[in-house]
């Protein structure tokens, strides 16, 4: 019997509707629990000043051996498109070279 059959079989549905509904019921409690709620509010704030710590660290050690950060990388890259629209911009005040009918070269007789 596969995982799907198990799945559709209608006392299993009810037992798993059973189970979700007193999950449901036993994480409601928890949550209105002030003393729960404080304690998942101290391990997240925990879990953040650990991430930032070692995204200090990170941070610091990409610097030691001259790495860009991800920052470091964004701003570059708004700085290239920057100057990609000033280029754009010159290039349209430019006018155009005026046909020669060679290479752009100078034409001088093949160096003799």
């Amino acid at each position: 019997m596969s995982l799907d059959d198990l799945l559709k079989n209608p006392v299993v549905k009810r037992a798993l509707a059973a189970g979700e509904e007193r999950v449901g019921k036993v994480v409601t409690q928890l949550l209105s629990n002030e003393r729960v709620m404080h304690g998942v509010q101290t391990f997240v704030a925990r879990a953040l000043d650990a991430k930032a710590t070692f995204d200090r660290g990170v941070r610091t050690a990409a610097q030691a051996v001259s790495l860009p950060t991800t920052e470091d990388v964004e701003e570059l890259r708004k700085r290239l498109s920057e100057l990609e629209a000033m280029l754009d911009g010159l290039a349209a005040r430019v006018p155009p070279p005026a046909a020669s009918g060679g290479d752009g070269r100078d034409g001088g007789g093949g160096g003799q």
